[in-house]
């Protein structure tokens, strides 16, 4: 009698240790999931020009060497000045050129090895889901656009995608 009530009290705590076991695990999961969106600096008060408000919306190193590509991909679409680049697409080296100059995440995204897949993944899911945010998402297509060849290899399936057809 003693030997089958220590066995249901040893089964018991076995279901009770693995099924915290796996309420963690799914714990985990959960939080890797989810982006961290960089959130940049609105107030400029205290900044006269646009140099010194460009300055401070860069992204400390310590946090940008952290960052995984997907919250970079949301960081260039966040980026306050992005919809300056319009201006840059018609001096030389086009839009890409001049992100990759100013925008730090942009920057980093083109060190990265391989980032083609996870950006277009960000894209799609951020256009779809985002309305909000859809205007910024479309400039930052238009962005990786014109990064072909020069910072990054898209299929022509991607391509298209960014080009917006």
């Amino acid at each position: 009698m003693k030997n089958k009530k220590r066995i249901r009290i040893i089964f018991l705590a076995f279901v009770l240790f693995a099924g915290v076991f796996a309420f963690v695990q799914w714990r985990n999961a959960q939080q890797e999931g989810e982006i961290e969106r960089y959130v940049y600096p609105t107030d400029f008060n205290d900044c006269l020009g646009v140099i010194q408000k460009k300055a401070k919306c860069r992204i400390p190193e310590e946090i940008l060497s952290e960052m995984s590509v997907e919250e970079l991909v949301w960081a260039v679409i966040d980026y306050p000045f992005l919809a300056e680049s319009l201006c840059s697409s018609r001096s030389h080296g086009g839009i890409s050129e001049w992100a990759a100059g100013i925008s730090d995440a942009f920057k980093k995204l083109t060190e990265c090895r391989n980032p083609e897949n996870k950006i277009i993944k960000v894209l799609k899911q951020a256009y779809e889901e985002e309305c909000e945010d859809r205007s910024k998402v479309s400039l930052a297509r238009l962005v990786f656009y014109d990064g072909q060849r020069q910072y990054f290899d898209f299929s022509k399936k991607q391509l298209k995608f960014l080009k917006g057809n």
